[in-house]
């Protein structure tokens, strides 16, 4: 994997910058007609991770990237015209990433989300929020997750961006705890924090 976890945010950029050159969106499109059920949305995302964070000040450090790739599926529509107007999502995340500073070098598993999604009539931003749980392999420091299989709980916000009629930049802040639920005697965990960026795909 790549050491330089700026790399896929150029690649996502250009992707985007491409796909919005290609195809100009309709000033007319509803884009809450994608947040309806029985739609689906695919998203490649990735970013970087840093920890330690606030209270956990001490510990030892462990800074990693990490990649996912999502399938969501809306659950609701988009309901009555208030300020918090939207849907309920839920997704399936296989993610992976590398550790670039402090013990260890890999990270890899899955993650399953709850998102919603604040849509508006005829708004290119949908902001979001969403809370997810998983489990995954990974041989980072030791001294604080015990073993190589943990979980994962995991809180994010962010922010998507259509740029065309069926694909969206999405812009996201990321919270991870990753530990081995006591499996292990030894279970210190790893609480991180960081941006990711992607790009969706919705059908």
């Amino acid at each position: 994997m790549l050491k330089k976890p700026g790399w896929w945010f150029s690649v996502l950029l250009m992707v985007a910058c491409g796909t919005a050159a290609g195809e100009e969106a309709d000033q007319q499109t509803d884009f809450s007609d994608y947040f309806q059920p029985d739609k689906y949305e695919v998203m490649l995302a990735s970013g970087v991770m840093f920890s330690p964070i606030g209270a956990d000040k001490g510990r030892h450090t462990v800074d990693y990237t990490l990649t996912g790739l999502q399938f969501g599926w809306m659950l609701t529509d988009v309901g009555r015209p208030v300020w918090w107007r939207g849907n309920w999502e839920v997704a399936l995340e296989a993610m992976g990433g590398e550790v670039y500073k402090g013990r260890g070098s890999y990270i890899a598993g899955g993650t399953a989300w709850m998102r919603y999604n604040f849509v508006q009539p005829n708004w290119r931003l949908v902001p979001y929020v969403q809370a997810g749980a998983g489990a995954e392999g990974t041989d980072m420091d030791q001294r604080l997750i015990g073993e190589k299989f943990n979980f994962n709980l995991d809180v994010a916000a962010g922010l998507r961006c259509f740029v065309t009629r069926n694909w969206a930049l999405d812009f996201e802040c990321r919270y991870q705890h990753i530990s081995n639920a006591k499996i292990s005697n030894h279970d210190i965990g790893i609480n991180a924090v960081g941006p990711m960026i992607g790009l969706s795909y919705f059908f």
